[in-house]
């Protein structure tokens, strides 16, 4: 979860001052801030199947899960709630965020030679 935390940290720093301060409308805002989130777990992914010895592909998967969790649990005490998840969307998101992590971690493991052909 460290991973991802600080890949969106750096990500946000760089990244989104570069795009994000700029006039934007606020569709186009989001939109980059989703996209900016979700390469967050696939670059996570990938740096944690690049440096992590043997085949790690369920570990990130369920790192990048945790994070929307951790994400929702301080979402409780913040007073905005303009954006939220609940029910399904929820889990929807959490399997989206597994499966960008996952993706990561495989074409790490697979820049190391670890994963199958």
């Amino acid at each position: 979860m460290a991973t991802f935390l600080a890949v969106e940290i750096v990500l946000g720093v760089f990244v989104g001052e570069l795009l994000l301060s700029r006039a934007l409308s606020m569709n186009t805002s989001f939109l980059l801030r989703g996209l900016m989130n979700l390469g967050a777990y696939v670059i996570g992914g990938f740096i944690i199947g690049v440096v992590s010895p043997g085949r790690r592909l369920l570990e990130p998967a369920i790192a990048g899960a945790f994070m929307l969790v951790l994400t929702g649990i301080v979402a409780l005490f913040v007073p905005f709630r303009l954006i939220g998840y609940q029910g399904g969307s929820f889990v929807l998101a959490c399997v989206i965020a597994a499966a960008f992590a996952a993706g990561g971690a495989y074409f790490g493991e697979k820049l190391t030679g670890n994963a199958p052909a």
